[in-house]
C-alpha cells in the first residue's frame, strides 16, 4: 500500500509544478455592485429574476437570469441578457451563463459574462430573496 501511495505522488508531483506557472490573476472590474429585485417569477422548469441598479456613471441597468434546476432543485444552470441604457444616446448589452446553487436562503451564481464591447467577465452573485437585493462583484477575463 506504502508503495502505490508513493507511485501516485511520484506520478502527481510534476504536474503540480507544472500546473503552477498557470495561475490566473483577477483584476475586480469595480467594487461589489447592489442591484434590487424587481421580481421573481417561479415556475416548475424555471425560475426568471429581474433585477435593476441605476450606475455610478449615470443610466440605468436591468438584467433578467432565467435560472433552470438540476435534479434535486437545489441548484442548476442559467442564462442571463442585461441591457444598459446610458443615456438617450447610448445601449450597452451582455449576455452570461452559469450556474447556481441555494446557501440556505441564498442563492449564489457563478458566471462568465460577454459584453457588447468585446470584454469578458467572470462574477460571482448572491441573491437574498427575502431582502429583494443582489450583489455581485466581477472580475476581468480580456
Amino acid at each position: 500500500m506504502r508503495k502505490a501511495i508513493f507511485l501516485i505522488l511520484t506520478l502527481a508531483a510534476p504536474s503540480f509544478a507544472i500546473a503552477d506557472h498557470h495561475a490566473l490573476t483577477l483584476e475586480a472590474t469595480q467594487a461589489e455592485m447592489a442591484w434590487q429585485i424587481t421580481s421573481i417569477d417561479l415556475t416548475s422548469d424555471e425560475s426568471v429574476i429581474t433585477v435593476e441598479r441605476e450606475s455610478d456613471e449615470g443610466g440605468r441597468t436591468y438584467v433578467s437570469y432565467h435560472l433552470s434546476y438540476d435534479s434535486n432543485g437545489n441548484g442548476g444552470t442559467y442564462t442571463a441578457n442585461a441591457r444598459g441604457y446610458v443615456d438617450a444616446n447610448t445601449i450597452t448589452s451582455a449576455y452570461a451563463a452559469g450556474v447556481w446553487h441555494r446557501d440556505g436562503v441564498l442563492v449564489v451564481m457563478d458566471e462568465i459574462v460577454s459584453h457588447s464591447d468585446g470584454t469578458k467577465t467572470v462574477g460571482r452573485i448572491r441573491i437574498d430573496p427575502l431582502a429583494r437585493t443582489m450583489t455581485m462583484v466581477q472580475y476581468i477575463l480580456e
